[in-house]
Protein backbone atom coordinates (compact mmCIF):
# COMPACT_ATOMS: atom_id res chain seq x y z
CA UNK A 1 0.00 0.00 0.00
CA UNK A 2 1.21 3.52 -1.08
CA UNK A 3 2.21 5.62 2.04
CA UNK A 4 -1.54 6.78 3.22
CA UNK A 5 -3.14 9.64 4.62
CA UNK A 6 -3.99 9.65 8.46
CA UNK A 7 -6.99 10.01 10.02
CA UNK A 8 -7.55 10.62 13.80
CA UNK A 9 -10.89 9.85 15.61
CA UNK A 10 -10.49 12.80 18.05
CA UNK A 11 -12.66 13.23 20.85
CA UNK A 12 -14.54 9.18 21.19
CA UNK A 13 -17.46 10.79 22.77
CA UNK A 14 -17.60 13.82 20.21
CA UNK A 15 -19.09 13.63 16.88
CA UNK A 16 -15.45 12.94 15.20
CA UNK A 17 -16.45 9.02 14.89
CA UNK A 18 -19.59 9.82 13.01
CA UNK A 19 -18.36 12.82 10.68
CA UNK A 20 -15.48 10.36 9.94
CA UNK A 21 -17.34 7.66 8.85
CA UNK A 22 -19.74 9.65 6.90
CA UNK A 23 -17.27 11.38 5.14
CA UNK A 24 -15.17 8.42 4.26
CA UNK A 25 -18.50 6.69 2.40
CA UNK A 26 -19.50 10.06 0.03
CA UNK A 27 -18.17 10.34 -2.95
CA UNK A 28 -16.15 11.89 -3.93
CA UNK A 29 -13.83 9.81 -1.63
CA UNK A 30 -9.91 10.07 -1.95
CA UNK A 31 -7.66 8.38 -3.71
CA UNK A 32 -4.95 8.03 -1.08
CA UNK A 33 -4.80 5.13 0.81
CA UNK A 34 -7.07 6.42 4.01
CA UNK A 35 -5.95 4.74 7.68
CA UNK A 36 -8.53 5.97 10.60
CA UNK A 37 -6.48 5.82 14.32
CA UNK A 38 -9.43 4.96 16.71
CA UNK A 39 -10.73 2.96 19.62
CA UNK A 40 -12.76 -0.09 17.17
CA UNK A 41 -15.39 0.05 19.96
CA UNK A 42 -16.23 3.03 19.38
CA UNK A 43 -16.74 2.89 15.51
CA UNK A 44 -18.44 -0.37 15.74
CA UNK A 45 -20.98 1.25 17.35
CA UNK A 46 -20.93 4.65 15.44
CA UNK A 47 -21.18 2.21 12.26
CA UNK A 48 -24.29 0.17 13.49
CA UNK A 49 -25.98 3.58 14.59
CA UNK A 50 -25.42 5.09 11.38
CA UNK A 51 -26.02 1.73 8.97
CA UNK A 52 -22.49 2.47 7.71
CA UNK A 53 -19.30 0.08 6.70
CA UNK A 54 -16.26 -0.05 9.60
CA UNK A 55 -13.28 1.54 7.91
CA UNK A 56 -11.32 -0.69 5.61
CA UNK A 57 -7.98 0.28 7.17
CA UNK A 58 -8.08 0.97 11.14
CA UNK A 59 -5.44 0.99 13.30
CA UNK A 60 -7.16 0.17 17.21
CA UNK A 61 -5.83 1.99 20.05
CA UNK A 62 -7.44 0.03 22.92
CA UNK A 63 -8.35 2.91 25.48
CA UNK A 64 -10.39 2.79 28.99
CA UNK A 65 -14.04 3.82 28.25
CA UNK A 66 -16.63 2.90 27.89
CA UNK A 67 -16.88 6.24 26.11
CA UNK A 68 -20.64 7.51 26.02
CA UNK A 69 -21.97 9.78 23.13
CA UNK A 70 -22.10 13.49 24.60
CA UNK A 71 -19.99 12.83 27.57
CA UNK A 72 -16.55 13.78 27.68
CA UNK A 73 -13.89 13.30 30.10
CA UNK A 74 -10.04 12.84 31.51
CA UNK A 75 -10.46 9.51 30.18
CA UNK A 76 -11.82 10.37 26.38
CA UNK A 77 -9.03 12.97 26.91
CA UNK A 78 -6.16 11.19 26.98
CA UNK A 79 -7.69 8.61 24.34
CA UNK A 80 -7.96 11.77 21.97
CA UNK A 81 -4.16 12.07 23.14
CA UNK A 82 -3.08 8.62 22.17
CA UNK A 83 -4.52 8.91 18.99
CA UNK A 84 -2.55 11.85 18.07
CA UNK A 85 0.42 10.47 19.50
CA UNK A 86 0.25 6.97 17.18
CA UNK A 87 -0.25 9.09 14.09
CA UNK A 88 2.80 11.34 15.25
CA UNK A 89 4.92 8.80 15.49
CA UNK A 90 3.79 6.81 11.82
CA UNK A 91 4.54 10.98 10.29
CA UNK A 92 8.05 10.66 12.12
CA UNK A 93 8.85 7.25 10.79
CA UNK A 94 8.56 8.46 7.51
CA UNK A 95 5.14 6.32 6.96
CA UNK A 96 2.26 8.29 6.08
CA UNK A 97 2.20 11.31 3.76
CA UNK A 98 -0.52 13.61 5.97
CA UNK A 99 -3.09 13.95 8.79
CA UNK A 100 -6.28 14.45 9.36
CA UNK A 101 -7.66 14.99 12.79
CA UNK A 102 -11.34 15.15 13.90
CA UNK A 103 -11.78 18.02 16.39
CA UNK A 104 -10.84 17.13 20.54
CA UNK A 105 -12.47 18.37 23.54
CA UNK A 106 -9.81 20.72 24.59
CA UNK A 107 -10.63 20.54 28.47
CA UNK A 108 -10.67 16.96 28.57
CA UNK A 109 -7.36 16.60 26.92
CA UNK A 110 -6.02 19.17 29.28
CA UNK A 111 -7.61 17.13 32.17
CA UNK A 112 -5.54 13.70 30.97
CA UNK A 113 -2.39 15.55 29.92
CA UNK A 114 -2.21 19.19 31.69
CA UNK A 115 -1.76 22.38 29.75
CA UNK A 116 -2.96 22.04 25.66
CA UNK A 117 -4.25 24.35 23.46
CA UNK A 118 -4.68 22.41 20.51
CA UNK A 119 -3.86 20.25 17.88
CA UNK A 120 -1.63 23.45 16.20
CA UNK A 121 0.27 23.74 19.16
CA UNK A 122 0.40 19.96 20.06
CA UNK A 123 1.86 19.37 16.45
CA UNK A 124 4.51 22.01 16.19
CA UNK A 125 5.91 21.56 19.45
CA UNK A 126 6.00 17.56 18.57
CA UNK A 127 7.78 18.49 14.96
CA UNK A 128 9.76 21.18 16.36
CA UNK A 129 8.36 24.00 14.23
CA UNK A 130 9.24 27.34 14.97
CA UNK A 131 5.90 28.76 13.93
CA UNK A 132 2.77 27.08 12.98
CA UNK A 133 -0.14 29.21 11.12
CA UNK A 134 -3.54 28.20 11.50
CA UNK A 135 -5.41 28.56 8.19
CA UNK A 136 -9.02 28.25 7.44
CA UNK A 137 -9.31 27.37 3.76
CA UNK A 138 -12.44 27.03 0.88
CA UNK A 139 -13.30 27.86 -2.14
CA UNK A 140 -14.30 31.48 -1.44
CA UNK A 141 -12.01 32.40 1.40
CA UNK A 142 -8.63 31.28 2.98
CA UNK A 143 -8.09 33.38 6.10
CA UNK A 144 -4.70 33.20 8.02
CA UNK A 145 -4.12 33.86 11.98
CA UNK A 146 -1.58 36.10 13.75
CA UNK A 147 -2.61 35.05 16.98
CA UNK A 148 -5.24 31.58 17.42
CA UNK A 149 -6.59 30.70 21.06
CA UNK A 150 -6.16 33.71 23.55
CA UNK A 151 -8.55 35.95 25.45
CA UNK A 152 -9.14 39.12 23.83
CA UNK A 153 -8.24 41.40 26.09
CA UNK A 154 -4.50 39.48 26.02
CA UNK A 155 -4.26 39.79 22.19
CA UNK A 156 -3.09 43.61 21.86
CA UNK A 157 -0.01 42.96 24.29
CA UNK A 158 0.93 39.23 22.88
CA UNK A 159 0.61 41.12 18.88
CA UNK A 160 3.90 41.74 17.50
CA UNK A 161 5.76 42.91 14.36
CA UNK A 162 7.54 39.84 14.40
CA UNK A 163 4.45 37.40 14.45
CA UNK A 164 2.96 39.96 11.23
CA UNK A 165 5.89 39.42 9.43
CA UNK A 166 6.24 35.01 9.99
CA UNK A 167 2.69 34.91 9.92
CA UNK A 168 2.52 36.73 5.92
CA UNK A 169 5.81 35.19 4.96
CA UNK A 170 4.30 31.56 6.11
CA UNK A 171 1.22 32.05 4.25
CA UNK A 172 2.61 33.33 1.22
CA UNK A 173 5.35 30.18 1.15
CA UNK A 174 2.00 28.41 1.40
CA UNK A 175 -0.03 29.91 -1.31
CA UNK A 176 3.04 29.12 -3.65
CA UNK A 177 3.78 25.42 -3.13
CA UNK A 178 1.14 24.25 -2.00
CA UNK A 179 -1.94 26.42 -3.63
CA UNK A 180 0.41 26.66 -6.63
CA UNK A 181 -0.02 30.42 -6.90
CA UNK A 182 2.85 32.15 -8.90
CA UNK A 183 2.57 35.47 -6.91
CA UNK A 184 -0.32 35.62 -4.34
CA UNK A 185 -1.51 38.51 -2.79
CA UNK A 186 -2.27 39.06 0.94
CA UNK A 187 -4.10 41.66 3.22
CA UNK A 188 -4.21 42.14 6.78
CA UNK A 189 -6.89 43.52 8.89
CA UNK A 190 -6.49 46.20 11.39
CA UNK A 191 -6.22 44.85 14.83
CA UNK A 192 -8.81 48.24 15.62
CA UNK A 193 -11.75 49.13 14.22
CA UNK A 194 -12.11 51.34 11.43
CA UNK A 195 -8.15 49.98 11.85
CA UNK A 196 -6.91 52.22 14.04
CA UNK A 197 -8.96 55.30 12.41
CA UNK A 198 -5.08 57.05 12.00
CA UNK A 199 -4.52 56.50 15.62
CA UNK A 200 -7.75 57.86 16.89
CA UNK A 201 -8.64 54.12 18.10
CA UNK A 202 -5.74 52.33 18.86
CA UNK A 203 -2.03 52.51 18.07
CA UNK A 204 -1.52 49.13 16.79
CA UNK A 205 -2.02 49.78 13.67
CA UNK A 206 0.98 52.44 13.39
CA UNK A 207 3.37 50.57 15.98
CA UNK A 208 3.01 47.03 14.62
CA UNK A 209 0.90 46.59 11.85
CA UNK A 210 2.20 49.35 9.72
CA UNK A 211 5.92 48.62 10.17
CA UNK A 212 5.85 44.63 9.70
CA UNK A 213 4.14 44.94 6.44
CA UNK A 214 7.10 47.48 5.00
CA UNK A 215 9.31 45.07 6.08
CA UNK A 216 7.27 42.29 3.93
CA UNK A 217 6.81 44.63 1.49
CA UNK A 218 10.97 45.51 1.09
CA UNK A 219 11.14 41.95 0.62
CA UNK A 220 9.17 41.38 -2.54
CA UNK A 221 5.54 39.72 -0.60
CA UNK A 222 2.61 41.69 -2.09
CA UNK A 223 0.49 42.39 0.91
CA UNK A 224 -1.92 44.95 1.72
CA UNK A 225 -3.27 46.47 4.83
CA UNK A 226 -3.62 47.35 7.78
CA UNK A 227 -7.39 47.54 6.49
CA UNK A 228 -11.00 47.94 8.09
CA UNK A 229 -11.80 43.90 8.58
CA UNK A 230 -15.51 45.30 8.41
CA UNK A 231 -15.59 46.82 5.35
CA UNK A 232 -13.14 44.12 3.70
CA UNK A 233 -15.32 41.22 4.81
CA UNK A 234 -18.59 43.20 4.50
CA UNK A 235 -17.78 43.81 0.67
CA UNK A 236 -17.11 39.73 0.06
CA UNK A 237 -20.51 38.13 -0.91
CA UNK A 238 -21.11 40.90 -3.38
CA UNK A 239 -18.59 39.96 -5.69
CA UNK A 240 -15.91 42.23 -4.80
CA UNK A 241 -13.79 39.45 -3.15
CA UNK A 242 -11.47 37.30 -3.71
CA UNK A 243 -9.55 40.40 -4.76
CA UNK A 244 -7.13 38.61 -2.50
CA UNK A 245 -5.18 34.92 -2.45
CA UNK A 246 -5.73 35.32 1.56
CA UNK A 247 -6.86 37.35 4.33
CA UNK A 248 -4.24 38.05 7.56
CA UNK A 249 -6.17 38.10 10.64
CA UNK A 250 -4.89 39.32 14.06
CA UNK A 251 -7.72 37.06 16.51
CA UNK A 252 -9.26 34.56 16.40
CA UNK A 253 -13.09 35.66 15.39
CA UNK A 254 -11.83 38.37 13.21
CA UNK A 255 -11.36 35.71 10.90
CA UNK A 256 -12.85 33.16 11.92
CA UNK A 257 -16.68 34.38 11.73
CA UNK A 258 -16.54 35.65 8.29
CA UNK A 259 -14.94 32.27 7.03
CA UNK A 260 -18.05 30.21 8.91
CA UNK A 261 -20.40 32.60 7.57
CA UNK A 262 -18.82 32.15 4.05
CA UNK A 263 -17.65 28.73 4.15
CA UNK A 264 -19.64 26.83 6.71
CA UNK A 265 -19.27 22.62 6.21
CA UNK A 266 -17.55 23.75 2.51
CA UNK A 267 -14.06 24.61 4.06
CA UNK A 268 -11.41 23.42 6.45
CA UNK A 269 -8.68 24.30 8.58
CA UNK A 270 -5.11 23.96 7.38
CA UNK A 271 -1.87 24.09 9.67
CA UNK A 272 1.08 25.92 7.79
CA UNK A 273 4.56 25.15 9.01
CA UNK A 274 4.55 22.00 9.84
CA UNK A 275 6.73 19.20 7.62
CA UNK A 276 3.56 17.89 6.32
CA UNK A 277 -0.06 18.21 5.27
CA UNK A 278 -2.33 18.22 8.42
CA UNK A 279 -5.80 19.54 7.71
CA UNK A 280 -9.37 19.34 10.30
CA UNK A 281 -12.69 20.40 10.19
CA UNK A 282 -13.73 23.33 11.32
CA UNK A 283 -15.83 23.00 14.11
CA UNK A 284 -15.11 20.88 17.60
CA UNK A 285 -16.60 18.34 19.25
CA UNK A 286 -19.78 19.29 19.54
CA UNK A 287 -20.80 17.13 22.37
CA UNK A 288 -24.45 18.71 22.11
CA UNK A 289 -25.43 16.48 18.69
CA UNK A 290 -23.02 13.98 19.23
CA UNK A 291 -24.33 10.12 19.20
CA UNK A 292 -27.38 11.54 17.28
CA UNK A 293 -26.43 11.16 13.46
CA UNK A 294 -27.59 14.66 12.38
CA UNK A 295 -23.47 15.76 12.50
CA UNK A 296 -22.81 17.26 8.74
CA UNK A 297 -19.96 15.88 7.48
CA UNK A 298 -19.18 18.16 4.97
CA UNK A 299 -16.50 20.16 6.54
CA UNK A 300 -14.86 16.59 7.36
CA UNK A 301 -15.25 15.75 3.23
CA UNK A 302 -13.51 18.71 2.34
CA UNK A 303 -10.51 18.14 5.09
CA UNK A 304 -9.72 14.96 3.60
CA UNK A 305 -10.14 16.29 -0.22
CA UNK A 306 -8.12 19.50 0.23
CA UNK A 307 -5.54 17.06 2.11
CA UNK A 308 -5.05 14.48 -0.53
CA UNK A 309 -4.89 17.24 -3.26
CA UNK A 310 -1.71 18.93 -1.51
CA UNK A 311 -0.01 15.90 -0.51
CA UNK A 312 0.37 15.27 -4.45
CA UNK A 313 1.88 18.79 -4.67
Amino acid sequence: MARPLLITAGDPCGVGPEVILKALHAPPRPRLPLIVIGTAAVFEQAATRLKLPFPAHFIDVPSRGPFAPGRSSARAGEASARYLDVAIALLRQGQARGLVTAPVTKWAVQRARGRFEGHTEYLAQAFRAPRAVMMFASERLRVALVTRHLPLRDVPRRLSASMVRQTVRITASALRQQFRIRNPKLVVCGLNPHAGEAGLLGQEERRVLGPALRACRRQGLRVEGPVAADGLFGAWPAGAGPRYDAVVCCYHDQGLIPFKLLSRDQGCQLTLGLPFVRTSPDHGSALDIAGRGIADAGSMRYALRLASQLVKR
